[in-house]
């Protein structure tokens, strides 16, 4: 631990800081503080992760934190985020009460501020979480067309992974193995470092697991309309949800709780235990490494498959019933005209969800995503710079042709192969609670298609270059506590996850 401090930044959970506090070792000015101060020390400077775009100023954070204190020694204690410092993906609109603008990583706007907070910042405001400042992102979400696989945006510039010495080299484009992934990159590593214990973060497909995985963590996107979206730069309502990401699955279900307006999530998700689980095993052959995610290491994938097969095994040790291998509806099933479903019925969402997103700014140069494409053409060494010059998918989504009947049938046949076919069939056929596999292959995308919840969860680290690598966790509509309970029983009987060792290294 740095100086003096009594809990470690890169470990102490949400519980354990509330225990401190509540003991009266600590304070939320203490907390809010040492976080400010790992932020200072890592983002711009030391290891340079930039996963943060703005912090809450330092006065005001401090000031929110004294408040939180004198209400907490008057004995008001909103609930387990009452003086917790939080990081909110830059897409996800902040009032002008924090002074920072909500700027989807977009060059045109970095200045912009929002009207008000969106709703689930005020979810958390109510609950006591402190806003410690806004976390970097895949430009505008993954929707320019490259940032989707690197965690690179034109205001933060491109977020770095704590676990891999060197990082991204200059220019890489596709998801390599050292990249952090996408596009909520900026709140993984934020939380893996020190920067804030939990992140409030956006998912349409992979956005929040993908690089939860890569920064060892707990990760979970909610059901699809459980959680409202207002504020949130978006994709598709088809697809879009919140969720976000923990160092354990304590901590997350505190969070979700707040989001679900749940109080009693986390108590009842609470077990170190798997008996009373039933656990279905996807084989790992047909789910692993996918070209659109990552390019295949054979080293990788056998420690992939090796460590689903012990989690298995430790799984049936500990009382839990395993199915394997279970039948999951495949990417050949989620087509449209020979064409990849999703992508159509995003592209098709896209322009009036963007339009009526940025209506939410109090000023900004642009105001429709028409307007935004010509503001990235006329100022292309900013917002289209050699290493990142595509906004092809913006482009495409202005000349959408599919018409209304198209987009219902393409609906249809999603619901129908990834919902009813899909993962009901296979929780059904099993008479399962959740289904488990890789997470470097193609399961959120399945999850996506059918507006279900998906996690992922620490499974180890590769003998390649050190980085993360996890297992994906799925379940029914509102399997959240499904989801969250077998996170509990994984946390406690598995490996343990490892801190970032480039940071562990200066306590």
């Amino acid at each position: 631990m740095a100086g003096d401090r009594v809990f470690d930044i890169l470990t102490t959970d949400v519980a354990k800081l509330q225990a401190l506090m509540a003991s009266g070792k600590v304070t939320s000015v203490d907390i809010v503080e040492a976080s400010l101060d790992q932020i200072h020390k890592h983002n711009a400077k030391g290891l340079k992760l930039n996963a943060m775009i703005n912090t809450t100023p330092q006065e005001l954070a401090l000031s929110i934190a004294k408040d939180l204190d004198v209400e907490r020694s008057q004995g008001k204690i909103r609930g387990p985020l009452h003086g917790i410092p939080i990081t909110i993906k830059d897409n996800i609109m902040t009032g002008p009460e924090f002074q920072m603008p909500t700027t989807v990583g977009s060059a045109a706007l970095e200045s912009a501020m929002a009207e008000k907070n969106a709703p689930i910042v005020g979810m958390l405001v109510n609950a006591g979480a402190i806003i410690i400042g806004k976390a970097n992102l895949s430009e505008m979400a993954g929707w320019k067309g490259f940032g989707i696989t690197t965690g690179w945006s034109a205001v933060g510039g491109q977020t770095q992974t704590p676990y891999i010495v060197g990082g991204v080299a200059p220019g890489e484009k596709l998801l390599g193995h050292s990249t952090p992934a996408g596009s909520s990159s900026g709140s993984a590593v934020g939380v893996a470092a020190g920067f804030a214990p939990v992140a409030l973060a956006t998912e349409t497909d992979g956005s929040i697991v993908q690089p939860a995985t890569r920064a060892s963590l707990y990760g979970l996107k909610a059901t699809v309309g459980l959680i409202p979206t207002e504020g949130t730069s978006p994709w598709s309502s088809l697809t879009d949800s919140i969720g976000g990401m923990a160092r354990t699955p304590g901590d997350l279900a505190n969070l979700l709780g707040v989001l679900l307006n749940d109080t009693d999530l986390s108590a009842r998700t609470a077990t170190d235990i798997w008996e009373g689980q039933r656990v279905g095993f996807v084989d790992p052959t047909l789910w692993g490494f996918a070209p659109f995610i990552c390019n295949p290491d054979s080293v990788l994938t056998y420690q992939e498959r090796r460590g689903l097969a012990d989690a298995a095994n430790i799984i049936s040790r500990n009382g839990g019933v395993v199915e394997q291998p279970v039948r999951l509806t495949s990417m050949d099933e989620l087509v449209l005209d020979g064409e990849d479903a999703l992508e159509q019925l995003w592209n098709h969402d896209f322009e009036p969800a963007w339009d009526q997103f940025l209506s939410g700014y109090k000023d900004a140069p642009v105001r429709t995503l028409a307007q935004l494409v010509k503001f990235n053409s006329e100022h292309a060494d900013i917002a289209l710079p050699p290493v990142h010059p595509g906004q092809q998918l913006l482009e495409g989504a202005l000349n959408d042709k599919l018409t209304k009947e198209k987009y219902a049938e393409g609906v249809k046949i999603l619901r129908q192969a990834a919902r009813v076919n899909g993962i009901d069939k296979t929780l059904t056929d099993f008479n399962l609670d959740v289904i488990i596999g890789p997470m470097d292959g193609r399961i959120p995308t399945v999850a996506a298609a059918a507006g279900y919840p998906v996690g992922t969860m620490p499974l180890g680290y590769s003998k390649t270059n050190g980085r993360p690598f996890g297992a994906c966790i799925i379940s029914g509509a509102g399997g959240e506590a499904k989801i969250l309970r077998a996170m509990n029983a994984w946390h406690a009987t598995m490996p343990s996850r490892e801190a970032p060792p480039q940071l562990v290294n200066e306590h």
